[in-house]
């Protein structure tokens, strides 16, 4: 029995809240069928942009202000935005997608900057939340038109600013400066945009864009030469003359200036700034190649357009502009000319004067016998000790020292001691000679890697 009715009573409450919600129901269809032609039918007016809302109640907290918001979206939407010919707009190439790029942040812009609207209606239904805004077109023309030649005036200022950077030859100021001019008219790069320069009335945005197009493309990096040659006269370092010049040849300063080649074992950059002469800037610790080698300097673009990363896609024209083509310095390297003198009296110190000839050889430097003709002196000593295994096996014992010295100045470069080596047999000069042929061999095949660091570093 208390089954059946815990049954009943679930259908009882079933009912009741059947009844309850089916009177919900014809309430709001009640209200929808009471409701404004607008809520039903979207008003059509050539005069006016419309944005209507309609939202459910319970699905916001604030449903007036977020209808009001939906309302201005819908109202923006209305107004469509026209890529004019011969504007910035319309000459750019359009492989990035620059044209839908710029329609899109020109609604967003739409969205942000829209005033002049009013409500014309609202309405409300027990659950739903309705409302409806216009804004006048000749209004919203009025308003855009006073909104351009408010940038167009603040534009002109910096374009002027920038006439006079560049008659002082400040030109990376000028730059930046007709760049932020052109970005005060970014809003109305689909169209043209007129302000009066000198006494006629002219396209502000096209001169702007122009001259700074032309001014991108007419700067140049001059070097003082080609090439550079590195041997013991310089040290191995040289200083090489640069300058970044405009089509005149008038020296521009503060152009950031990439440096990169591979110093030592290690890739190398740095960043010097142009000046007004001609700088000097020092090479060295040149990696060595036995071919040219290069020096790669380039202007620096992203130092010198310093543009925020959201307007970067869209001044990409700019960027275009300015071509950094880069220019390779050629470096050649004069190895030091070695005298090698053998100070050792033995008959088989030959095979390690050889051998070094050799090794050094391999390695670029040139080898001469005239001390005369010689840069550096590489003077080899062998230093033979002898021991009985017993009454038939000779032992000998062989190693050897190199030193390498300036031929001028006599100061000494570079040391090297070698360990010994061993050389047995019946005979002891034969014994002794083994072990000079053992030297040889180590020698061609691993001596002398740290001569070229010891000379060029």
């Amino acid at each position: 029995m208390g089954n059946i009715n815990k049954i009943v009573y679930f259908l009882l409450t079933a009912l009741l809240i059947s009844c309850g919600a089916s009177k919900e129901e014809k309430l709001e269809a009640k209200q929808m069928s009471e409701a404004p032609v607008w809520v039903k039918q979207r008003p059509i007016n050539n005069m006016y942009y419309v944005g209507i809302a309609k939202i459910s109640k319970a699905s916001y907290s604030n449903y007036s202000e977020a209808a009001k918001k939906m309302a201005l979206n819908d109202l923006a939407s209305e107004i469509s935005v026209t890529i004019e010919s011969n504007t910035i707009v319309s000459s750019v190439e359009d492989n990035g997608g620059f044209k839908s790029d710029f329609s899109r942040y020109i609604e967003m812009e739409m969205r942000n900057d829209l005033e002049g609207y009013t409500m014309v209606a609202e309405y409300e239904t027990g659950r739903m939340y309705m409302v409806y805004y216009r804004l006048s077109k000749q209004k919203w023309r009025s308003i855009q038109a006073k909104r351009k030649k408010a940038a167009a005036d603040r534009a002109y200022t910096q374009y002027s600013q920038a006439q006079k950077e560049i008659k002082d030859l400040n030109y990376n100021s000028a730059i930046m400066t007709l760049t932020n001019s052109l970005l005060e008219l970014k809003k109305y790069w689909n169209e043209p945009v007129y302000h009066t320069i000198g006494d006629e009335d002219k396209r502000l945005d096209i001169e702007i864009r122009s001259q700074l197009s032309e001014m991108l493309s007419e700067i140049k990096l001059v070097l003082s030469s080609e090439n550079i040659v590195l041997n013991t006269k310089n040290s191995f370092s040289s200083k090489v003359g640069l300058k970044v010049v405009n089509k005149n040849g008038n020296i521009l300063k503060g152009f950031p200036i990439r440096i990169s080649y591979r110093k030592a074992s290690l890739p190398y950059q740095a960043t010097i700034f142009s000046e007004d002469k001609m700088s000097k800037i020092a090479l060295d610790k040149i990696k060595f190649s036995k071919t040219t080698t290069y020096v790669k300097l380039q202007l620096e673009k992203d130092k010198l357009l310093s543009i925020k990363a959201e307007d970067k896609k869209m001044l990409k024209f700019i960027n275009d502009a300015f071509q950094t083509n880069p220019i390779l310095l050629a470096v050649d390297f004069e190895l030091p000319v070695i005298y090698i003198k053998d100070k050792t009296d033995s008959k088989y110190s030959h095979y390690v004067k050889d051998a070094v000839a050799q090794s050094v050889g391999n390695k670029g430097f040139t080898i001469v016998d005239n001390l005369r003709k010689s840069d550096m002196i590489m003077e080899i000593n062998s230093h033979e000790n002898f021991k009985n295994q017993n009454s038939k096996i000779q032992i000998a014992y062989v190693s050897y020292s190199a030193v390498v010295k300036d031929r001028i100045k006599r100061e000494t470069i570079y040391t090297f001691s070698s360990e010994k080596y061993k050389g047995a047999d019946y005979k002891l000069d034969v014994a002794l000679e083994k072990s000079y042929i053992k030297i040889a061999e180590e020698i061609r095949n691993n001596s002398f890697g740290d001569l070229l660091n010891a000379i060029l570093y």
